[in-house]
């Protein structure tokens, strides 16, 4: 069969180098103030500070989906790079063709590229890649390959260089899964090691333009330069090796403690700046702000439907009314993070700006609601209580949460307490007890950002049916709904929405698509939104290229550090 050419490019290497050095000299848009304007170059040790080390380990693919991890993008190349626009462009494929039925993708391949221990880069080398990431006995299978990689039904060598994917369905997310972390290519032949290797990533290796040298569990990881290093992607603002010699991550839980070490000079830059914070750096000379809206999905507090009051749409809806979420976003982050109104990013290619305002709190028709409900009485404490005189409790199940949201949730609970008289029981746990009380139903509301790439990942996730203990569920060989998926929503309809928008590679269908699950899930009360994710990082006068550490579309902090230089 033909095929259609969907997107094809060509890497300009000398062209873009011309761009680059012609506005090496002129400061980097948005770079916030202070920026150098001196020319990049090349040496000395970078160090940035970051909250959390990975917590999947070392394996770019097992922890793929953890924003912590992507910090190991400075180690590994993928085949496309994503702009902040959506759009895809080269890297290690140097062309591609996606067929007219959108299921068979050819990727011609550089022909230069080689793995940090020696390897050679070839079709091969992305055939063992795939078939590894789509076998079910791979341990990234639950985390990565269920969700991204169910649809590939073989990988072709065509030629040393050339190789075909061909997917069961059509899948629209499936160049961002190629372009994102969870598209690394490992070299071949570190992916034989055992699965407990595998799953802590050590010995694993990559193309990229750092080397890692060191790993200190839970506080640092050291990489250097690659000197062979001249395939970078199309996105980059160089080509050629790296500037700088030595990158260091330092892990930082403390958001103050992350600010005293820039302030003083120990780090040259650092990761998610909180609200009190921001002062010290953003117009203040000697240092650089950033702040990058996100692609990903806002921050949501999802409502059981299938146990407790919540299973009660108008408890839902009163839920949703009760708090002036705009206000409390506001008080708490001043300003650095915005009300989310829709379940769909407004820096997403489809977000629809109608949902705007359209969320506001009206405690007066909050109160009704629950009266409507039978919510009618109250107890000596002033919460609200039904006819037999119980409570109206629920239990709000979150993970060991970062800035903003443990603030946002000790908020939202005062407030409900406040506002409507519901007791809100608020429990921190860590990420493996909190799974473990999901699956068993010991629950009201559960707060998430969901990721993934691509917005249909994030919805299939989040909002696609599953069995009571949270198993997931496949319609057409996509799969939908996961261990994060706290609604419990199952609907049918909703399905057949998040399946159809998996397939549709026509954006405006797409966009028809989200905007009916958006409309039906903000109706029916399943998940309140509550702000979006912007992602910030503040650093010293003397860095180059502040912007390129945060990592499109979702643009978190990812220390990638290739366009990086220290003046």
């Amino acid at each position: 069969m033909r095929n259609r050419i969907i997107r094809l490019f060509t890497v300009l290497v000398v062209g873009m180098a011309s761009a680059a050095g012609a506005c090496a000299s002129d400061p980097e848009p948005g770079s916030g103030n202070d920026g150098p304007t001196s020319p990049p170059q090349s040496g000395g040790t970078f160090t940035i500070a970051l909250p959390n080390y990975p917590q999947r380990g070392l394996n770019p693919h097992y922890g793929a989906a953890f924003d912590a991890s992507q910090v190991l993008r400075n180690s590994y190349d993928s085949l496309i790079a994503e702009d902040r626009s959506e759009q895809f462009h080269p890297w290690l494929a140097k062309e591609w063709t996606v067929s007219p039925d959108g299921r068979v993708y050819e990727f011609a391949l550089r022909e230069d590229v080689t793995f940090h221990n020696g390897e050679k880069f070839d079709a091969h080398a992305v055939k063992a890649n795939i078939d590894l990431l789509r076998n079910p006995d791979n341990p990234s299978w639950t985390v990565l390959g269920l969700l991204q990689y169910s649809s590939v039904s073989s990988v072709d060598v065509l030629a040393p260089y050339q190789v075909r994917i061909t997917l069961s369905t059509p899948r629209a997310d499936f160049l961002s899964t190629l372009a994102g972390l969870s598209g690394a290519i490992v070299a071949p032949g570190t992916l034989t090691a055992d699965k407990q290797t595998l799953t802590s990533g050590t010995g694993l290796v990559g193309s990229g333009p750092f080397i890692l040298d060191k790993a200190v569990q839970g506080q640092e990881l050291t990489f250097r330069k690659n000197p062979d290093y001249r395939w970078g992607p199309a996105t980059a603002r160089h080509q050629g090796a790296a500037y700088v010699d030595k990158v260091v991550v330092k892990y930082i839980p403390e958001a103050s403690t992350r600010a005293g070490l820039l302030r003083s000079g120990e780090v040259d830059a650092i990761g998610t700046v909180k609200a009190t914070d921001i002062p010290l750096f953003d117009g203040i000379d000697g240092f650089q702000y950033e702040q990058i809206g996100s692609a990903a999905a806002p921050t949501v507090i999802m409502l059981n439907l299938t146990n407790g009051p919540t299973t009660d749409v108008r408890v839902r809806r009163a839920i949703a009314k009760g708090v002036d979420i705009a206000a409390v976003v506001d008080s708490l982050t001043n300003g650095s993070q915005q009300r989310a109104w829709s379940l769909i990013s407004p820096d997403s290619a489809y977000y629809d700006a109608k949902y705007e305002n359209k969320g506001t709190a009206d405690i007066a028709a909050a109160k009704t609601l629950l009266d409507e409900a039978g919510w009618t009485g109250k107890d000596a404490d002033g919460y609200r209580t039904d006819s037999a005189g119980r409570r109206l409790a629920i239990r709000l199940l979150a993970t060991v949460p970062t800035y903003p949201e443990d603030d946002f949730l000790e908020a939202w609970q005062a407030e409900l307490r406040q506002n409507l008289g519901i007791q809100v029981d608020l429990q921190f746990v860590e990420n493996a007890q909190v799974y473990d009380l999901l699956a068993r139903n010991q629950y009201e509301a559960f707060p998430r950002q969901v990721g993934g790439l691509d917005l249909s990942l994030q919805f299939n996730r989040a909002y696609g049916s599953t069995s009571p203990d949270l198993k997931y569920g496949q319609i057409d060989g996509i799969t939908i709904g996961s261990i994060v998926a706290g609604s419990k929503l199952a609907d049918p309809e909703v399905d057949r929405w998040l399946v159809e928008s998996t397939k549709a590679t026509d954006r405006n269908q797409r966009k028809q698509l989200f905007d009916q699950i958006t409309g039906y899930l903000l109706d029916k009360a399943v998940a309140i939104p509550l702000y979006t994710d912007r992602n910030s990082v503040a650093a010293s006068f003397a860095i180059h290229n502040v912007t390129s550490l945060f990592d499109p579309p979702r643009n978190s902090v990812n220390a990638w550090a290739y366009d990086i230089a220290v003046r």
